[in-house]
């Protein structure tokens, strides 16, 4: 029977076989000797690689599993593909990209009106078609 040393305490306690049953924590702080790593054979068997196994307390042997972190709090959920929702905040594990809608194109402003020149009126054609007037009409007074 292998010893096993508590890695908690240093405690050392003899187990026959890991069973992972109540039995199997340390007598002096309660720390799950199961965990603890150890040439103690395990009960039970299984396949598989050892870098996706965990073992599990209460379990007779180890079991695969796998997490998903949840996008928005961080919890690990366990791997199912029924599961879409977190199991702390109840938001979805899997969200859909939100897609922001494209920007209006900007409408350039228009340009600015051009600015209205005033014309500067030619008052010298009429000044002499008056003058052409009032002479006629002093010719024709002075005639008759």
């Amino acid at each position: 029977m292998p010893d096993i040393v508590c890695p908690e305490c240093g405690q050392v306690s003899t187990l026959p076989a890991i069973r992972r049953n109540s039995d199997e924590f340390c007598t002096h702080c309660d720390f799950p000797l199961f965990w603890a790593p150890s040439a103690v054979p395990l009960a039970t068997q299984s396949t598989g690689s050892d870098t996706t196994l965990r073992r599990l307390p209460g379990a007779g042997g180890r079991q695969l599993i796998g997490t998903r972190v949840c996008p928005t709090c961080g919890e690990l959920n366990p791997v199912d593909e029924h599961q879409h929702l977190c199991l702390r905040c109840n938001n979805e594990l899997d969200p859909q990209p939100m897609f922001e809608p494209e920007p209006e194109p900007e409408i350039p402003p228009p340009p600015p009106p051009a600015p209205v020149v005033m014309q500067k009126r030619n008052w010298w054609p009429w000044i002499i078609l008056a003058a052409v007037v009032v002479i006629t009409v002093v010719v024709v007074i002075i005639v008759a």
